[in-house]
C-alpha cells in the first residue's frame, strides 16, 4: 500500500485550488464577453428624430406616384386619349392649302394661258381644297365610340395596375413588421439566455452545478445570438425589398410605422366575408374586368367598321385656287412711229401699197393681286366611292373582327374563372390562416407556461440542461408560428379587400 506524505497532500491540494481559481477567472472572463456580445445585439430602442416615419397609406400613395410601371401606363391612358380626341375631329371636313412657285425654261405651256410658249417665264399658283364625307354607314361613329372605348379600357387598366401595385406594397410592409416582430421575439429569447447563463455560472461557482451545464448553456447563447443576427438581417433586407417596390433610394432615411391591430376583431371568423359575395362585388368592382367588359365593346365596334367598310361612301370636295404668270403682259403706253407697208394691191396694172400704223408698245408683267383675281378658279362636286373588288380585304377584315371578337369573349370567361379560382382560393387560405392563428396562440401561451415551470425546475436541478434548452426552444417556435400566422391571416384578408375594392390599410 502507497502512502501519500502531509507535504505532498497538501501541495497537490494547493495545486488543485490555483487551476480551480484559473478555471473561475476563465469562467468570469468569457461570461463578461458573452453579456458584452449580447448587449452589443440587443439594440438600444431609441427614436431617430431625423428618420422618416411612413405609414402603409403613405407608402401607397408614393408607389402610385412614382412607380415605374405606372408612369408608362400614364403615359399609354394619355396616348389613348389623344387618339379618341383626333377620332372627334376627324368627323370635321378637311380643309387643305397648297402653293408652288417655280421658274420655267424651254419649249413649256404656260399654265396660265394654256399657250404654248418657248422662252423662260415665272409661275406661281396657290389653291384650297376641302373633302367631307356626307355618308360612310357611320364608319367615322362607330370609330370615336371605338377609341372612347378604348381610352376607359386604357384609363381602367391603370387603375388596376395602382392596385396591384397598392397591394405588392402591402405584402413588402408587411414582410418588414413580420421580420422586426421576429426580432423582437429573438431580442427576449436571449435576454431570457442571458439571465439563465448568468444565474448557471453563479450556481456552477457555487458548486451546485457542474460546469459542463455552463458550457451548455453558452452554447445556447451562441446559436441564440446567431439566431438574433440572422432576424435582424431578414429586417434589413426586407426593409430594402420594400424600399425598390416604392423606387426609393437604397440610401434615404426610411423607417416604417407598426399600426395598433386588433387581432381578436381581425382573426374572428364572424367578419369573414363569404368567397360567392367576394366573387360578384369583385366581378362588378375590379378595374381588369372592367377594362375586359369595354374591349369586348371595342371588339363589336371594330366589326361594325369592317362591315361598313363594304358599302359605297358618299363625299363633298371642293378646290378653290389662282395662279400667276410672267407671260401675262398688260400694255403700259404706246407710241405712233408711222405706216409699215405689209404688202401691194394690184389695180388696172397698177400696184398699191398695203400700210398699217406702227407704234412702239412698252408692256409690263400684270402684278400678282391682278392676276391672282383674274385667275381665280372654283369647283364643288359630290363623289361616289363603290368598293367592287379589293382582293377580298373587307371581307377579310370582317372575318378578322369576328374571330377578335370570340377570342376577346374567351378572354373574359378565362379572367372570370381565374379570379373566381383565385378568390375562392384566397377565401379557404385566409380561414385557415384564422384557425392557424388561433392555435399558435393557445400554443405559445402553453409554451410560455412550460419556460416558465422549466425555469424553476432548472434552478433547483430537477431538470438537466437538454430538456431546459428543449422548452425554451420550443416557445421560440411557438412565438415564430405566432407571428407568420398573424401576418399570413392579415395579407389574406388584404387580398380579399383588394378583389373587393377596398382601400388597402391596416
Amino acid at each position: 500500500m502507497l502512502g501519500i506524505s502531509h507535504s505532498a497532500f497538501a501541495q497537490q491540494e494547493k495545486s488543485v485550488a490555483t487551476t480551480t481559481q484559473k478555471l473561475t477567472e476563465k469562467r468570469e472572463q468569457e461570461f463578461q464577453e458573452i453579456k458584452s456580445m449580447v448587449q452589443s445585439l440587443l439594440p438600444v430602442h431609441a427614436t431617430d428624430a431625423t428618420s422618416t416615419i411612413w405609414t402603409l397609406e403613405k407608402c401607397i400613395a408614393y408607389a402610385v406616384e412614382n412607380n415605374l410601371q405606372i408612369s408608362a401606363a400614364v403615359l399609354n391612358e394619355r396616348m389613348a386619349n389623344l387618339v379618341y380626341q383626333q377620332s372627334k375631329y376627324s368627323r370635321l371636313p378637311s380643309l387643305n392649302g397648297d402653293a408652288s412657285l417655280g421658274d420655267s425654261y424651254g419649249r413649256s405651256i404656260d399654265p396660265t394661258s394654256s399657250q404654248l410658249v418657248t422662252k423662260g417665264f415665272l409661275y406661281n399658283s396657290v389653291g384650297l381644297s376641302s373633302n367631307a364625307l356626307l355618308f360612310g354607314w357611320f364608319q367615322k361613329k362607330y370609330q370615336v365610340e371605338q377609341y372612347a372605348l378604348d381610352q376607359e379600357a386604357t384609363v381602367n387598366a391603370n387603375k388596376q395596375l395602382q392596385d396591384d401595385i397598392a397591394l405588392n406594397v402591402a405584402t413588402g410592409f408587411l414582410r418588414v413588421l413580420l421580420a422586426r416582430e421576429q426580432v423582437k421575439v429573438s431580442e427576449a429569447q436571449l435576454k431570457l439566455d442571458n439571465d439563465q447563463y448568468t444565474q448557471t455560472v453563479q450556481f456552477v461557482n457555487a458548486g451546485k452545478l457542474p460546469e459542463l451545464n455552463a458550457l451548455q448553456m453558452e452554447s445556447q447563447l451562441a446559436s441564440d445570438s446567431s439566431r438574433l443576427v440572422s432576424t435582424q438581417s431578414d429586417e434589413r433586407i426586407a426593409l430594402l425589398q420594400l424600399k425598390a417596390i416604392l423606387n426609393l433610394n437604397f440610401e434615404q432615411s426610411f423607417n416604417i410605422a407598426a399600426p395598433a391591430i386588433n387581432m381578436e376583431v381581425v382573426s374572428s371568423l364572424d367578419n369573414l366575408p363569404v368567397a360567392e359575395v367576394v366573387y360578384n362585388i369583385a366581378i362588378q368592382n375590379q378595374h381588369s374586368m372592367k377594362a375586359n367588359t369595354l374591349k369586348l365593346l371595342s371588339a363589336y365596334k371594330t366589326l361594325a367598321i369592317a362591315k361598313a367598310m363594304q358599302y359605297p361612301q358618299l363625299s363633298i370636295q371642293g378646290t378653290l385656287g389662282t395662279n400667276f404668270s410672267s407671260n401675262v403682259k398688260d400694255i403700259k403706253d404706246y407710241t405712233y412711229v408711222g405706216q409699215t407697208t405689209v404688202g401691194y394691191v394690184s389695180v388696172a396694172g397698177t400696184d398699191y401699197p398695203i400700210t398699217q400704223p406702227d407704234y412702239k408698245i412698252t408692256t409690263q408683267t400684270r402684278p400678282f393681286s391682278k392676276q391672282y383675281t383674274d385667275n381665280i378658279r372654283a369647283n364643288i362636286g359630290l363623289g361616289l366611292s363603290i368598293p367592287i373588288f379589293n382582293g377580298y380585304v373587307y371581307k377579310t377584315n370582317i372575318q378578322k373582327a369576328k374571330i377578335g371578337l370570340v377570342n376577346q369573349q374567351f378572354v373574359i370567361e378565362t379572367d372570370k374563372q381565374k379570379l373566381k379560382q383565385n378568390i375562392y382560393t384566397a377565401y379557404e387560405e385566409a380561414k385557415s390562416s384564422s384557425q392557424k392563428y388561433v392555435a399558435a396562440i393557445r400554443a405559445e401561451s402553453t409554451s410560455q407556461r412550460a419556460v416558465d415551470f422549466a425555469v424553476k425546475r432548472y434552478a433547483v436541478g430537477m431538470i438537466n440542461m437538454y430538456e431546459y434548452t428543449s422548452i425554451v426552444n420550443n416557445l421560440y417556435m411557438a412565438s415564430s408560428s405566432v407571428l407568420s400566422s398573424k401576418y399570413d391571416l392579415i395579407f389574406k384578408l388584404k387580398v380579399l379587400d383588394y378583389y373587393m375594392g377596398h382601400p388597402i390599410k391596416l
